[in-house]
């Protein structure tokens, strides 16, 4: 089990709740909790208690939702979730995660990223960023199951205890409450927070066919009504018009569900009743030169649903002649995400027009901004809040997609570049009777793709292969396994599915000779160390093959420690310097970079000697790879009786003395065959050579 450090008393995922709410724990998950109240419920969940009063709640993501790591094992977390419906704080409490420790992904780096959730509202949808791998790197795929499940529980909770908003909306959109960035009048009016509309008198004199006595002699552009209206509900516009304390106040003054919208206006019309003419045809209470519409209903603006208004106070705003608040209920037909409309009615007796006219309707259309809608990507679009997105050149649409999906569709020309390599490696292997007869070619494709391999694929995209892989899929196929977890990371999943592939047609040597980030890295340098003349060294064949023998003794070793406990065999693993030098980049303490070090300083003397002799990858791969359908690497009788040219030639020794190949430590690098092709090399190809020279018939020029 692997605990992060702020816990001061470890308690296991299975222990009852309060057992692992330590102190240090509450501190993190809900910074401001005073003291933790009832725990009830099943699952359960922890009162969270300031002055006294319910202020939240405190929850395990195990408990809610039983989340599953990369490494098929359970993981937990500790939760905060406000009555605002955010996060307060998610801990990382307990994990199994192979990739995540104090000697590789530091568990600091994880919790930081979960710190980054803080004060998130929990009913945002999360999209992972285009272009982006959105998560801890080198750990992408535990981060990011660690944020859904932090998110799913909360969710969870805060409809369970009622925290969220009642969705009225039957895509599942929602009002976003909460977000609030500080605007004055002309921003909110021209982000579409606050509507406004001008009416002239000519306007008006125009809408009742010149005939208003009390416009007459009036000019046509002079301002009849000014007016504007908004809905005041989210905090970013209630709080930017009214100040906090008083946008407070009007929330007081409406119940959980309800919405408030203001309007204001200025000029020569009154938007309130001030004649009893006005009133005759209308309901006593109810404000007769204004009204919303939605749709095909009206809903009514009265003195029952006024409420108590304050100053305007949004910095820029112009001096209103009068301004009101309403109180609108979902219950009464008003939706605040779908677009609706403030009419200003003008009565012809208003105006001394005759009263024959119809009455004048000037309309103002309010829709609530896109960024105070809160739901699915899907919900958002389809109600005409967002654009949709569409990827890889308009065939995909991104909000179908679930995060996986997401991930390979991002992440197309990463995709498309591992593809090219492994193409490229194919067809090096297919075609490799031609290639090997060019060896300048064969150098230089060969000292192309190990360099690819290496910047590209380790240190670019942490693509590095290593025996906590091969233990996690071997582990998977014993429990429940969800396909969706490993599918995160399309380059290792692609990379996986090739090397099983290749397995079972050549065997281990292609990816430890082709695709391994880590055995580029050596042999790059070994290519090097000859350039610059350093000493090789080669063991005589027994010594070499009882050397062998040890990395299959680490193999077992790990694979043995890791159904006794994970953590033993992940520390066990570290005799692989993959994470030093590939995918943390040297981000580690000095006895790890120093190891590593020292195993590519001897690797300068003896080529790939970690891959030859200690490497328990390799020597998982060369087991898997025993049953092998091809053997295409070319032999003749001479080879070893008495030719020792490729044997000599072979940077890895894996050919005998007798000639034979060992393709159980071969990596394919094909050196082999390059010289068995070359006629000034090889000794039977050079004798032939020679035959051929001599045979050739000679031609004399006759004098003249």
């Amino acid at each position: 089990m692997a605990v992060l450090a702020v816990t001061p008393a470890f308690a296991r995922m299975d222990d009852p709740l309060i057992s692992r709410i330590t102190s240090s724990v509450l501190q993190e998950a809900f910074p401001s909790a005073e003291e933790i109240g009832e725990i009830s419920g099943e699952p359960p969940i922890a009162e969270i208690l300031i002055e006294g009063e319910v202020a939240g709640y405190v929850m395990s993501a195990h408990d809610i939702v039983n989340p599953v790591g990369f490494a098929g094992k359970p993981f937990d977390l500790m939760l905060g979730l406000g009555f605002d419906a955010k996060l307060k704080g998610a801990v990382l409490l307990e994990h199994h995660e192979p990739i995540i420790g104090q000697s590789m992904i530091r568990e600091e780096r994880v919790q930081a990223f979960l710190d980054g959730l803080r004060e998130r509202p929990v009913a945002r949808s999360v999209r992972t960023s285009r272009g982006t791998a959105d998560g801890v790197s080198g750990a992408t795929i535990s981060s990011k199951l660690m944020r859904a499940a932090a998110l799913a529980s909360a969710r969870i909770v805060a409809i369970r205890t009622g925290i969220a908003e009642t969705v009225v909306d039957p895509l599942g959109l929602s009002v976003d409450l909460d977000t609030y960035e500080e605007k004055g009048w002309q921003e909110l009016l021209a982000d579409d927070e606050v509507v406004g509309r001008t009416v002239t008198v000519g306007n008006v004199m125009t809408a009742f066919g010149g005939m208003a006595a009390e416009l007459n002699g009036l000019a046509p552009d002079q301002t009849f009504i000014e007016f504007y209206t908004m809905l005041n509900t989210p905090s970013g516009i209630g709080r930017n018009v009214f100040g906090n304390q008083w946008y407070n106040f009007h929330l007081m003054q409406i119940a959980p569900g309800e919405h408030f919208l203001a309007i204001a206006a200025r000029g020569l019309y009154s938007f309130r009743a001030t004649t009893h003419s006005d009133l005759q045809p209308f309901v006593a209470d109810t404000f007769p030169r204004i009204r919303i519409v939605q749709g095909d209903e009206i809903i009514k603006l009265s003195l029952s649903n006024k409420l108590r208004r304050t100053a305007i106070r949004a910095h820029g705003a112009p001096r209103f002649r009068e301004h009101m608040l309403f109180r609108v209920n979902p219950a009464d037909g008003f939706n605040p995400l779908s677009p609706w409309t403030l009419e200003i009615l003008v009565k012809p007796t208003s105006v001394g027009a005759p009263e024959d006219h119809e009455t004048v309707t000037f309309p103002l259309t309010y829709n609530l901004p896109t960024n105070y809608v809160v739901g699915s990507d899907y919900a958002l679009e389809e109600a005409g809040y967002k654009t949709a997105n569409f990827m890889l050149f308009g065939l995909l649409r991104e909000s179908l997609l679930n995060e996986w999906q997401l991930v390979w569709a991002t992440r197309a020309f990463d995709i498309g570049v591992l593809l090219v390599i492994l193409g490229m490696v194919t067809a090096i292997l297919l075609l490799q009777d031609a290639l090997s007869r060019r060896r300048r070619l064969f150098t230089g494709l060969r000292i192309g793709v190990l360099a690819a391999v290496l910047v590209w694929l380790g240190w670019m995209n942490d693509a590095q292969l290593t025996i906590i892989n091969v233990i996690t899929y071997a582990q998977a196929t014993l429990q429940d396994f969800n396909p969706g977890v490993i599918l995160l990371d399309p380059l290792i999943f692609i990379l996986s599915v090739y090397v099983g592939i290749s397995l079972l047609l050549w065997g281990r040597g292609v990816f430890c000779g082709w695709l391994c980030p880590f055995g580029a890295m050596q042999e790059l340098l070994a290519r090097a160390a000859r350039i610059l003349h350093i000493p090789q060294i080669t063991l005589p064949q027994d010594l070499q093959e009882r050397a062998w023998a040890l990395k299959y003794v680490v193999v077992v070793v790990i694979f043995g420690l890791s159904f006794w406990s994970i953590d033993a065999a992940i520390f066990a693993a570290e005799v692989e310097p993959f994470k030093t030098t590939i995918i943390v980049g040297l981000d580690r303490s000095w006895p790890y970079i120093l190891y590593a070090g020292i195993l590519l300083g001897v690797g300068l003397s003896m080529e790939r000697f970690f891959c030859r002799f200690l490497c328990p990858l390799g020597a998982s791969l060369s087991i898997l790879g025993r049953a092998r359908l091809l053997n295409w690497l070319k032999r003749r009788p001479q080879c070893g009786k008495p030719c020792n040219i490729c044997q000599g030639s072979c940077p890895v020794g894996a050919i005998r003395n007798d000639g034979a190949i060992d393709m159980n430590e071969c990596f394919q690098c094909l050196e082999c065959e390059v010289d068995f092709y070359d006629f000034h090399k090889c000794p039977p190809l050079v004798a032939e050579r020679k035959r051929a020279l001599r045979s050739e018939p000679t031609f004399s020029v006759a004098a003249e």
